[in-house]
């Protein structure tokens, strides 16, 4: 798959950037939700992975914008506060977008990335 990561912490990044290559996956990885939008309306992507918390637009926003714009791309939202309630968040129906609870390692991941693929297929 290609997919954009919009991490903001550099040593997270460089962690998923690894992980998402070990898993067999393009990556692009950008620092905020602005040059995110940017990425996404200049090139295809299969997925957009951001963190909830970034400067600027934060990762919920940025899911909203891209829902708004490319309605079946999927977004995997990573929060490092629990559990997010994303029908309160971005309304009902949003199937294309999940939550990746932080910290995650290697199978967390590779597991969010599997379901991403089935809803796209589904």
């Amino acid at each position: 798959m290609q997919i954009l990561l919009v991490e903001d912490s550099p040593e997270v990044s460089m962690i998923t950037v690894e992980y998402l290559h070990e898993l067999g996956h393009e990556v692009v990885a950008v620092a905020d939700a602005e040059l995110a939008v940017a990425e996404v309306a200049r090139r295809s992507f299969d997925a957009v992975m951001t963190d909830v918390s970034l400067p600027g637009m934060s990762g919920i926003d940025l899911a909203k914008e891209l829902i708004k714009q490319f309605p079946k791309l999927p977004v995997v939202i990573a929060s490092g506060y629990g559990s997010l309630n994303l029908e309160f968040l971005l309304g009902q129906g949003q199937s294309n977008v999940l939550v990746l609870t932080k910290p995650y390692d290697l199978d967390a991941l590779q597991k969010t990335l599997a379901q991403v693929t089935e809803s796209a297929h589904a």
